[in-house]
């Protein structure tokens, strides 16, 4: 019987590890999809001010025809 407890508290500590090894594992990946984020974010809104620059810096097109 003490053999099938060591087993089982061996098993409990090998699946503590790896729990906690996926977890910081997650944090990591959660912190670099949210810098992705800020980065998509930050290329979005400088291609909008881009465009919007594009836009009032063009001549007036004249359709007088």
């Amino acid at each position: 019987m003490s053999n099938k407890t060591d087993k089982n508290k061996e098993e409990t500590q090998s699946l503590l590890e790896k729990s906690r090894a996926l977890r910081e594992k997650s944090k990591a990946t959660e912190t670099k999809l949210n810098e992705l984020k800020a980065q998509v974010d930050e290329f979005i809104h400088t291609e909008k001010l881009t465009d919007e620059q594009k836009i009032l810096e063009s001549p007036p097109s004249s359709n007088d025809n």
